[in-house]
């Protein structure tokens, strides 16, 4: 026998279930209306709060990426390495653009990991402000000074008055500066990237979750 619609229509009166011809998203679009939140309302505000997550873990990981290249640039010894060009050709405005560089990476890296939550995103930010700290002293006697927030601020005369020697001696292989921060800088891509990958997967679960309830429910469409 075929069941019609007008069948389902008389057995839903006999057991109260109310009659609705439509589907179960115009159903949770228009329960909307009395102001109570809807299970579409949570998956747009997911939606939203994903999105917003993913662009701030791209930020950080871009910054992440390029504070990393200029420690690592820095850190390079030998035969036509950065410190091989500039000690040849005397640039000494090439070296001061370099640690400007380096400078700005950190502290937009360090602010990035600031809006990011999770314990080894803070964890991460403590142990750049750290590596900082470690030398003060030597990056003060070059211009560079450490503010509360662990932000580093130049005194850009101050750096072009430094030798190439001495900018080396911080910035080079000899010290721990760069060398430990191009480390932690990977680290730190490495998690937002591994972040991005977590909040898309928090998505799609809700995403199929909606989808599930749709195909199940929508007895009507």
């Amino acid at each position: 026998m075929r069941i019609t619609t007008q069948m389902l229509n008389e057995t839903a009166k006999r057991t109260g279930i109310p009659i609705n011809h439509t589907s179960l998203l115009n159903y949770i679009n228009d329960s909307g209306s009395s102001g109570d939140n809807t299970l579409l309302d949570a998956l747009n505000k997911n939606d939203k709060v994903s999105s917003a997550a993913t662009a701030n873990y791209k930020k950080l990981e871009k910054s992440a990426d390029s504070l990393k290249e200029q420690a690592e640039k820095l850190a390079q010894t030998g035969e036509g390495s950065f410190w091989d060009k500039i000690k040849e050709s005397a640039n000494t405005e090439e070296l001061c653009k370099t640690v400007e560089h380096y400078v700005s990476n950190y502290n937009t890296t360090l602010r990035e990991l600031k809006k990011s939550p999770g314990v080894l995103n803070q964890y991460y930010g403590e142990m750049l402000r750290d590596t900082a700290l470690e030398n003060s002293e030597q990056l003060s006697a070059l211009g560079i000074t450490i503010g509360k927030d662990g932000a580093l601020s130049i005194d850009a005369e101050k750096l072009k008055a430094a030798s190439v020697d001495d900018v080396e001696k911080v910035f080079g292989a000899s010290g721990s500066l760069t060398s430990k921060t191009a480390f932690i800088a990977g680290k730190i891509s490495d998690n937002a990237q591994a972040n991005m990958e977590s909040v898309s997967g928090q998505y799609n679960a809700s995403g199929n979750l909606y989808a599930q309830l749709a195909s199940k429910f929508d007895y009507f469409g």
